[in-house]
């Protein structure tokens, strides 16, 4: 491979790894807005009357984190 293309070659990968960066950044603000709607919707459903049970079925999560999560919203810092 000469030279040339090995540069060119590596100015395309740099693209694509800039990018793929970029993509990511972006599903993780994503990612992150859907999880606290997630837990928002599942304060609004207890307040509602859900059972810590009924929760558990809705999001597919366990006892403990649903218990994490509406603990969250009682102005207590989430667990790390």
């Amino acid at each position: 491979m000469s030279v040339v293309a090995r540069a060119e070659r590596k100015a395309v990968l740099l693209k694509q790894a800039v990018d793929l960066v970029d993509r990511l950044r972006e599903n993780e603000a994503e990612r992150d807005e859907l999880l606290g709607r997630r837990d928002g919707s599942c304060r609004e459903l207890r307040a509602a009357g859900a059972s810590i049970k009924e929760l558990q079925e809705a999001f597919g999560m366990s006892r403990s984190r649903i218990q994490q999560i509406l603990s969250e919203g009682h102005g207590r810092p989430p667990e790390p």
